[in-house]
């Protein structure tokens, strides 16, 4: 997935709320790369359990997942870390992932330098498509944005299903990093004569922690 969508502003999914597909549909088979990004936190769903209605899931975070996934992308700690999803269909191949993701994370405060948690509240929606669609698609947005970089009409590309799959674990742990304020500052702390330096905070910033989660594993 990728990291031009920032919007501002151990139980696994919970599938047990809808009963397992039974028709003698054949599953949706999408084309296109085999490798899946993964990342700490994973739950992978079936589109084809899209296919017909909507599929609703609730996902949570272990302790170890958030405690890794804080590794990951660089927070001191994140105390939890849900969210609800609705997947559709949205024709021609195409899903649409409709939710919230909501966290307890702490941060260092760019003025005092100290620890402070905050909660964090993202709407999500984004819509999936084959690896080749995706490809096509990011080819087109890019020469709409060489021809007009000011455009602000320009359709954003959709994200990668891999092998029929949509992984929501990891849909959430990018959204929640989106959401972060990349110049976090804890309530009261005012900044004094001294300025941050740049590359302080460039370490945390919504696209440095995106890249060390896709990065994989924090080595020890």
């Amino acid at each position: 997935m990728k990291i031009r969508r920032p919007k501002s502003a151990a139980s696994k999914p919970s599938p047990a709320r809808q009963a397992p597909r039974t028709n003698d549909r054949d599953p949706v088979h999408v084309g296109g790369a085999m490798t899946a990004p993964s990342g700490p936190f994973s739950r992978q769903i079936d589109v084809a359990q899209a296919e017909d209605k909507a599929y609703r899931a609730t996902v949570t975070a272990t302790e170890a997942e958030c405690a890794d996934l804080a590794l990951q992308v660089g927070l001191p700690a994140i105390a939890a870390l849900s969210a609800k999803f609705e997947v559709n269909s949205a024709g021609r191949g195409r899903f649409e992932v409709k939710g919230e993701v909501k966290a307890r994370v702490t941060q260092i405060c760019v003025v005092s330098l100290d620890p402070f948690e905050s909660d964090v509240v993202q709407s999500v929606q984004v819509t999936f498509a084959s690896p080749r669609d995706v490809e096509q698609a990011e080819a087109a947005y890019a020469k709409r944005h060489e021809e007009d970089p000011d455009a602000e009409d320009i359709p954003e590309p959709p994200d990668p299903i891999y092998n029929g799959q949509i992984d929501l674990g990891l849909l959430a742990a990018e959204q929640l990093v989106l959401a972060l304020d990349p110049y976090p500052r804890k309530d009261g702390a005012e900044f004094a004569a001294e300025f941050v330096q740049v590359e302080d905070i460039a370490e945390v910033s919504p696209f440095a922690a995106l890249a060390k989660l896709k990065s994989g594993p924090a080595e020890s």
